[in-house]
Parts: structure tokens; sequence; C-alpha cells
């Protein structure tokens, strides 16, 4: 882990100082570049490997700056997601980023993987990206009734250091069970399920994965079971708690509630308030657009979502919000707003 937010950091330095992204730890902010652009503003946005969620998100935005926001232009950088993102974002690295709310929650409160150093408490949430809810799978046919029923079994969930796999430990540990745990990649998972190789995975809806695997066979889907969820809540309050929608599989008839995380976009409080303000405001006004080029985040960004943030958000993001009509909760907006 500590390898690879390192590269992600070095990859991520050298592509933004050839790109011209100014931007240090301590004040982070856009560059202005000349000749037929003079005055454009320059900035970049941390998203993940090509073709991730992330990276496609991150995309979308790009494309509303520099088609629909006169004045300015984004880059989207490859970086190692959500962890390396948090860090990069502090580090002034880059001027906003994608990352997920449990992620966010841990760097900007220094605990977990962020203690000391790594702590990120100059991170500030930009706006709502899209939901994801974990999902525990397992063949109808193997009789478990509960992931109380998979102790001793083996049960994959996900490739090392995933936030798959370090949610399905978290749940483990409350639940007071042990499994023969695999790391397998999502794609082995699935497969290694319908044949009998394991006998659960865990993974984040929406999955098209598990709906290929109900063409051919009978699943259930579990979450926490409900005589652990304040237990769960009160260990690990960075998660979110959201629903799967009754029918989306053909194994879920009804609506589920489980827990989850929300893939924000965020930014450094030091980032200028105008850019923030500019970029949500252009975003919000061009939710269409967003729509066209990643339609999960463009339903998803709606404003009545700016809660599941578990940081505050950025003074220009608040502002924005305000105009808008939108009552912002007390604990997200920042000590820096109307300063």
């Amino acid at each position: 882990m500590k390898k690879l937010l390192a590269l992600s950091l070095a990859l991520v330095v050298l592509l933004t100082a050839t790109a011209g992204c100014g931007g240090g730890s301590a004040s982070p902010s856009a560059a202005t570049t000349g000749g037929a652009a003079a005055g454009t503003k320059k900035f970049s946005i941390g998203a993940s490997s090509v073709g991730g969620g992330f990276y496609n998100g991150a995309s979308a935005i790009s494309t509303v700056v520099n088609s629909k926001l006169e004045g300015y232009e984004a880059t989207v950088e490859v970086t190692g997601a959500s962890a390396a993102n948090a860090m990069l974002t502090q580090a002034g690295n880059v001027e906003m980023a994608m990352c997920a709310t449990e992620v966010m929650y841990e760097a900007y409160n220094g605990i977990a993987d962020f203690t000391g150093e790594k702590a990120c408490p100059d991170i500030r949430a930009v706006m709502p990206g899209w939901g994801g809810i974990y999902m525990f799978i397992t063949l109808a046919s193997s009789g478990f009734n509960s992931i109380y029923d998979l102790a001793g079994k083996a049960w994959s969930g996900g490739p090392v250091g995933s936030s798959n796999q370090i949610l399905t430990d978290r749940v483990l540990e409350v639940c007071g069970i042990k499994v023969d745990m695999q790391n397998l990649p999502n794609s082995d998972a699935s497969r290694a399920l319908g044949d009998g190789t394991i006998k659960a995975f865990s993974l984040a809806h929406p999955a098209s994965a598990v709906s290929e695997l109900e063409a051919t066979n009978e699943l259930k889907i579990f979450g926490i079971p409900e005589d652990k969820w304040d237990a769960f809540k009160a260990a690990y309050p960075q998660y979110v708690w959201l629903t799967i929608p009754g029918g989306y599989y053909k194994c879920l008839p009804e609506d589920q509630l489980g827990v989850g995380l929300y893939n924000m976009v965020i930014s450094n409080s030091k980032v200028d308030e105008e850019l923030v303000y500019q970029v949500v405001k252009s975003c919000y006004e061009n939710q269409d657009l967003i729509k066209s080029i990643f339609a999960q985040f463009g339903e998803e960004m709606d404003l009545k979502n700016i809660g599941y943030s578990t940081i505050p958000y950025h003074a220009g993001a608040v502002r924005y919000f305000k105009e808008a009509g939108i009552e912002v909760p007390a604990e997200l907006i920042p000590a820096e707003f109307n300063k």
C-alpha cells in the first residue's frame, strides 16, 4: 500500500510538472497560461487508472469545464485512486480529485492508513458523485441464510488493499466470524462462485458481474446482519448506508439497505474559492452532459445527496449550494467559509 501511494504520488508530480500545473503543499492553485489562451486557469483532477469509474467521473468533469466553462482548462491525471488522491490533494499536487467517502473520513481525521504525517486535514468535499453498496453474494443452492453461515468457508473479499477487501474484513470482525479468505479479482470471483471454488464473494452494487451470474445461477445477496448494524455504525462511522432498489437483481425483489460509500469530488481548502465555485456551478448547469458521459454520475450527483459527504465541503462549493437554495448541514460547512 505504501509503495503504491509513493509510486502514484511520484507519477502525478511528474505529470503535473510537465503539464505546467502549479501547486505546492502550502498553497495549491491553478496555473495561468499565456498566449492565445491568455488568462486561462489550468488545473488537474486526480482520477484512477484509465477506464475505471474515477477516471470516467473525472473525464466527465473535465469535458464540462473544457467545453462549457470559459477561462478554465481541466486535465485528468492517472493516479492510484482514493487513498492516493487524498494525499495528492493534501500535498497540493492536484487541485481536485475523486475519492470515496470512507477514505475521505479516514484521511481527514488522520486514522486507519492516514495517521501522523499521512493525515489530510486540508481536504474538502466539492460535490457528490455516485454511490456504491457492498454486497455479499452466494448461490441459493448453498443453503446459507446469512453471513454467519459462511464461517470457515472460502470467501473472496476482493484484491488485497481494495475497498471491498477492507470492508469485508471489518464486517467479519464486527460479526465475530472467520472465513477462508481468498483475494480474487472481481471477474475471477464470479466464475469461482459459479464453479464452486468459493462459497461467497464481496462486490459493490451496481455490478454487471452479478447480473451476468444470475443468467445461469440462482443467487442470494446478503448484507450486514441487522443485529450488527448498530455495532458496525459505532465502529465505522465513515461508511454511509444506501439502498439497493428492489428488482435490480432477480434475487432481490424488495429494497435492501446496506453499508456503502459515496464517490465524491474533493479539493484542498487552499484552492481558490472562485475556481471551485465555477466548476461546481458549471457541472450542475450541465448535468445532462455529465449524464451522457457517465450515466450513474449524472443521475446521482443530485444536490439532494450532498449530505452523504463525511467531511466538510470547500467554501466555493458551499457558496454554490446556498445560492441554489440548498440547506447545508452545519457539520459540513468548513471553518474558513465566509472568513
